[in-house]
């Protein structure tokens, strides 16, 4: 319904319109927008706006809000993560320690304050940041069994276990820029910085979490690590410009495809792998800082890297 294209439109406009100083502090503060909306009657919902009106801009009427507040969907989903979440901890030690990292790692990060909510829009964006707050979704994290309609290499993602990983994963994505390049190599070696400093800010997590697969998968890839490398430099693939190599293997997939009889047992996104694994050398044979990783162009990592291959 059109009040959900509003409601996402307001979390772009604010990301896009920045915060107050004032939310910044040292603290990880919580908000629970989405108790406070759907559990308001239509006339504490006044209330509710003037405490959040950067979530409520004045071109919207309140019909707009009375309307998404009451619809069975929207309180079907609330009810839902009251459900999931009841026992969470947002403000869990696993969340200081991704903090901490950035505050140590990444040049002028402060820590953000967290509102969660219900937003029915894409899942790409179920984490969306700005300089001072982070947006979480939290319908796109109520368990795999809820979305039997998606894909399994969808759907095994959207679970709770998956959320301080998301906000590390979108913290190391504000701070990596694309090269202006159309080549995968580019896009392999940025996608290797966003994992490799997402593994920094949160280093005791799982790598089937970090890198969204299954523990098999991943386990094909490492064995296969030279076979891998090998099929990139054969067919000429890291200065390719053809964009259909993304689909291949960039884009979320249940497997990578390289047109052979075992492109079912790969992850998907196999170019983001070998992207990290590229960065992950060069950090371990040069010795520079994650800032200055972060300003080093895609070629020079990969020429530096002196990445080797495991073979079998």
């Amino acid at each position: 319904m059109v009040y959900n294209k509003y409601f996402a439109l307001i979390i772009y406009l604010f990301f896009i319109i920045g915060c107050k100083d004032e939310l910044i502090n040292k603290e990880v503060k919580v908000i629970r927008f989405e108790k406070e909306f759907y559990n308001s009657s239509n006339n504490e919902l006044n209330n509710v706006i003037d405490k959040y009106p950067y979530l409520f801009p004045n071109q919207f009427p309140k019909s707009v809000w009375i309307t998404k507040k009451n619809d069975s969907l929207e309180l079907e989903l609330f009810k839902k993560s009251e459900d999931v979440f009841e026992n969470f901890n947002f403000n869990s030690k696993k969340l200081h320690l991704i903090f901490d990292n950035a505050n140590e790692f990444l040049n002028g990060f402060n820590r953000p304050h967290l509102i969660t909510l219900i937003n029915k829009g894409q899942i790409e964006d179920r984490i969306i940041s700005s300089d001072s707050l982070l947006f979480i979704s939290l319908n796109f994290y109520l368990g795999s069994n809820y979305y039997p309609e998606l894909p399994n290499y969808i759907s095994n993602t959207m679970d709770k276990k998956y959320i301080f990983n998301d906000i590390a994963y979108k913290i190391s994505e504000n701070y990596v820029s694309l090269d202006d390049d159309r080549t995968l190599l580019s896009v392999m070696i940025y996608n290797g910085k966003v994992l490799y400093l997402n593994r920094q800010l949160n280093p005791d997590e799982s790598n089937s979490i970090i890198f969204k697969t299954t523990k098999e998968k991943l386990n094909w890839a490492e064995s296969n690590e030279f076979e891998i490398w090998n099929y990139f430099v054969e067919n000429e693939l890291f200065f390719n410009t053809d964009l259909s190599l993304r689909s291949r293997f960039i884009s979320k997939a249940p497997y990578s495809k390289f047109n052979l009889d075992i492109d079912k047992k790969s992850p998907g996104s196999i170019g983001m792998w070998l992207g990290y694994k590229i960065v992950d050398s060069y950090m371990k044979n040069n010795k520079i800082n994650i800032n200055q990783l972060l300003n080093t162009d895609h070629y020079t990592i990969f020429k530096e890297s002196k990445y080797k291959p495991k073979s079998k």
